[in-house]
């Protein structure tokens, strides 16, 4: 049950490290891909766990304080409408991830 959260926990840690330091030594392009890796991480907090073999909603409480954190950083770290549409954007992709991977594989083989 830890692991894939571990994992998840130890590879946001790695970019979030490394996007510091590619904007001291200003890196702008790898800064650039480490933002969008971090981005998507975040907002597909519960596919991440879930191809990592962890369970979905364990990424429930974690998406919403990593999208408000998200948020507020491209807000340029103030106080802004935009974060919460960062937060319910995250919110929603997770309950689409969750209702999506709710239904596994067809009842029967289809051949066609």
């Amino acid at each position: 049950m830890w692991v894939p959260i571990l994992v998840y926990a130890g590879a946001y840690v790695t970019l979030f490290t490394t996007h510091i330091l590619a904007a001291a030594n200003d890196f702008d392009l790898l800064f650039r891909i480490v933002v969008a890796l971090i981005t998507l991480q975040t907002m597909l907090a519960g596919l991440c766990l879930h191809l990592l073999g962890g369970d979905v909603s364990h990424s429930r409480i974690p998406v919403v304080v990593l999208s408000a954190g998200l948020g507020w950083a491209y807000a340029g770290m103030e106080g802004d409408w935009s974060i919460a549409v960062w937060v319910l954007v995250g919110i929603m992709l997770q309950i689409l991830t969750e209702k999506g991977l709710k239904y596994g594989a067809p009842a029967e083989p289809t051949d066609g």
